[in-house]
């Protein structure tokens, strides 16, 4: 019997330095769900939001999310939202861990998802991006995560 869960870890770095683009993709293929938790650590005082955080979906094994994906605007941030960004990309705290949770519906999506977050100053305490696949909605998954609490930044489900 296969299981009906799988995490990966897709990037880990202990400290991102300024302007670092931190990549990862996953392959989704026999799972219909799909958890991703963007952590991007604690930022020091300047930083007010990170500069981009795109989500796509492709075919193939990405190595770019711009330039190899379709892009997801749901889960994609800019200054402001827009037909290409779903949401405007928050604040960073200084002192908590900051976390991104996307719960993305993986049905008619691309085999693989991308995912990738760029940021202007240090990052500290380390930088992740992981994945939480399902092959049934379970409750967990698409569960609403109060925004502010335990360094969560931001919820998108779609």
């Amino acid at each position: 019997m296969l299981p009906n869960t799988k995490t990966v870890l897709g990037a880990i770095e202990i400290s991102c330095t300024a302007g670092a683009t931190n990549f990862a993709a996953f392959d989704t293929k026999g799972w219909d769900f799909l958890e991703l938790d963007v952590v991007a650590g604690t930022a020091s005082a300047a930083e007010t939001a990170l500069t981009g955080l795109h989500c796509g979906h492709c075919d193939t094994a990405p190595t770019d999310v711009t330039t190899d994906c379709t892009a997801i605007p749901a889960f994609t941030g800019a200054a402001a939202t827009s037909t290409s960004a779903g949401f405007v990309l928050p604040a960073l705290s200084s002192t908590t861990l900051n976390t991104y949770r996307f719960n993305i519906d993986l049905r008619g999506r691309k085999r693989y998802v991308a995912c990738e977050f760029i940021n202007t100053t240090v990052i500290n305490a380390g930088c992740a991006i992981v994945a939480h696949l399902s092959r049934r909605e379970t409750g967990t998954e698409m569960a609403a995560l109060a925004v502010g609490s335990a360094g969560c930044r931001l919820v998108a489900s779609g």
